[in-house]
């Protein structure tokens, strides 16, 4: 699992386009449903904040979700936003899309064999060697 998170709009897509091939497969996890996500057998997916998003919308846990597919993750590469800086939000549901966001880029980091940050289009290795 290759783990890419970054601000919004910083190169993240982009640069995993270089690695894997600008026609790798992607799924955007802001559009499709829990249960489409390892049936579109994409290599590639992107939004995974607003997966989370979704998910707690109706009242399901991300964390689990995740957890419970981490095997079909080995091979996937995937792409997350960073939510946790700035101001805390005052609304209790942004606060707990905040809160679980940064759980399951833990739970996923820590899997991950590759972890990078991507800002203004510049890739910083957290952890892994890519070979």
């Amino acid at each position: 699992m290759h783990l890419i998170i970054g601000g919004k709009y910083m190169g993240k897509l982009d640069y995993a386009r270089r690695l894997y091939g600008e026609d790798v497969s992607i799924c955007d996890l802001a559009a499709a449903e829990p249960e489409e996500v390892f049936a579109a057998a994409a290599r590639v997916f992107v939004n995974l904040q607003d997966g989370v998003r979704r998910m707690l919308e109706r009242g399901e846990s991300p964390l689990n979700f995740f957890e419970r597919n981490l095997g079909r993750l080995a091979d996937k590469v995937l792409i997350g936003d960073e939510v946790g800086s700035g101001v805390v939000p005052a609304d209790p549901f942004e606060r707990l899309w905040r809160d679980e966001t940064g759980r399951l880029y833990q739970l996923l980091a820590a899997q991950a064999e590759l972890v990078d940050r991507v800002w203004a289009g510049l890739p910083s290795r957290l952890k892994g060697i890519l070979v």
